[in-house]
């Protein structure tokens, strides 16, 4: 065996072999480079944990950086509880990071992945919560009770319903607990519901508390459509009056809008596109009613109170009152102007006149659609039924809800037929509505539009019409008659309502 510890001498060889020398191991040099390595590496080691460390640190402080985000001068208690706990967790999550320093990360990364997760949709809970909540708090008492659908209080989510209105009413009382990635919000030590699906649940439009809709959009459409045609039925109307002492005379001008009213009104009723609204919120819209909303028990009083709004909107001058006797009384007076002159005696005696029904009615319109019925018949031309629409809307501007008596019945008149003679000239026949029953039935008698001042006169003079009565004599003929039809039977007069149903008129 060598001796390290010796110094090393080279023998001499004999010339003729060949010269190989001897290989020098020094212990010290190795020694000396396992040190070099070995503190090397350690300082690589400290280089890494202090780089950790400076990264974990601007991760702490990114995170508490969003907690303080969070922070608003207005905060209740319940959120600065909540910023507090953020910070926590800021705290904790950072020896979580530090600790996992060359071992599993895997408790870090959920912890700070569920912190950013909540720190970061707090403010937005914090603020669907507020526009819920001031959605509901700026109505007054009176709007409230219109606007929140009451169905949604009913059945066996109606006690979670209730408890999110009484939550909204006040969320001061709100308290906040986390839980996993989320937030889960609480009222009066009870969970109502969690902060992610809110927010969620918002962004498709939906809402804690179910408010009703006005159908603003819908219902203006509707209106427009119901309008259409019916300002011509509007009648300018001018009368004379004297003052009580003779000596003034009053010159009165309006228009009579009456006409427009109740086109509009069954323009409106005959809409579809009102019938597609009736529902529970323009129930709670439009009607007074406390109830809860039933389409069997409410849906015609809904469209009434939708069509009454409509009325009232369009025609601000239409009123309808009852009297002391009871009877509705419907008028429509707008554009009204007085002009008053000074009167002589002589002048009141010239202007005292009684007005015939020619200069009380205006018939002008309607003889003027007659007229283009009969220029059609003679050019041969199929006269559109927009004519005869037009003579309808004549008739009912001046005779619509005007009374007439069948023996000893009253009924009223609600609309008309109107039919084309052979020479293209027009008739017509009241349809009309007994006063007490309610039963629409057309009346016996048909007009010519000549003999309209006829009409007219026995309108103005008590409502009696003339009719003709047919004999029969047997019961079997009377069911071959049409409704509306007068006959007679052993000597008495009876009226037709409907196929094989009749009633006494004397």
């Amino acid at each position: 065996m060598e001796d390290f510890g010796k110094s090393v001498k080279t023998s001499r060889r004999s010339r003729n072999r060949n010269y190989v020398p001897t290989t020098v191991i020094n212990p010290a040099a190795n020694v000396l480079s396992a040190k070099e390595y070995v503190e090397g590496a350690f300082e690589d080691r400290r280089e890494k944990v202090n780089l950790f460390q400076q990264q974990a640190e601007q991760r702490r402080i990114d995170l508490q950086d969003l907690v303080d985000d969070t922070k608003r001068v207005d905060q209740t208690d319940a959120q600065a509880k909540m910023t507090e706990q953020f910070s926590n967790m800021v705290t904790d999550i950072y020896k979580a990071d530090i600790a996992s320093f060359d071992g599993d990360r895997t408790d870090y990364l959920n912890k700070s992945n569920n912190a950013q997760k909540v720190i970061s949709s707090f403010p937005k809970v914090i603020g669907v919560v507020d526009e819920l909540s001031n959605k509901i708090k700026n109505m007054n008492p009176a709007e409230q009770k219109k606007a929140i659908l009451r169905n949604q209080f009913m059945g066996k989510n109606g006690g979670r319903q209730m408890e999110y209105l009484e939550f909204l009413m006040d969320p001061s009382k709100m308290n906040l607990r986390i839980q996993g990635g989320d937030i889960i919000i609480t009222n009066n030590g009870k969970d109502l519901f969690n902060g992610t699906q809110l927010i969620n649940s918002v962004k498709e439009g939906n809402s804690l508390i179910n408010v009703a809709d006005d159908y603003e959009k819908e219902i203006g459409a509707a209106s427009k459509d119901a309008m259409t045609g019916v300002k011509s039925l509007v009648v300018a109307k001018e009368y004379e009056t004297m003052s009580k002492d003779g000596t003034r005379l009053s010159d009165t001008q309006l228009n009579d809008y009456m006409g427009a009213v109740n086109q509009y009104k069954d323009n409106l009723i005959n809409s579809g596109k009102i019938d597609a609204l009736i529902n529970e919120s323009t129930f709670q819209r439009y009607t007074d009613s406390p109830d809860v909303y039933d389409e069997k028990k409410y849906g015609q009083q809904t469209k009434d109170a939708i069509i009454d709004y409509l009325v009232g909107k369009e025609f601000p001058m239409y009123k309808k009152e009852v009297n002391k006797k009871g009877k509705t009384i419907e008028s429509a007076i707008g554009d009204k102007s007085i002009k008053t002159k000074i009167v002589t005696p002589k002048e009141e005696e010239e202007e005292e006149k009684d007005l015939t029904t020619e200069e009380r009615f205006d018939f002008s319109l309607i003889e003027s659609i007659q007229n283009q019925s009969v220029d059609a018949f003679k050019n041969r031309k199929e006269v559109p039924s927009m004519l005869e629409t037009k003579a309808k809307g004549a008739l009912l501007r001046d005779f619509k809800n005007k009374e007439i008596r069948i023996g000893r019945s009253k009924y009223q008149i609600y609309d008309f037929d109107v039919m084309r003679n052979d020479d293209g000239t027009l008739k017509f026949q009241p349809l009309i509505v007994d006063m007490r029953t309610k039963e629409k039935i057309p009346a016996p008698v048909t007009y010519d539009v000549n003999k309209i001042i006829d009409f007219a006169n026995d309108l103005e003079q008590g409502g009696d019409l003339q009719y003709n009565v047919v004999q029969v004599s047997t019961p079997q003929e009377a069911t071959e008659l049409n409704p509306g039809s007068v006959f007679s039977l052993e000597g008495k007069k009876y009226m037709v309502t409907k196929r094989g149903s009749a009633k006494p008129i004397d």
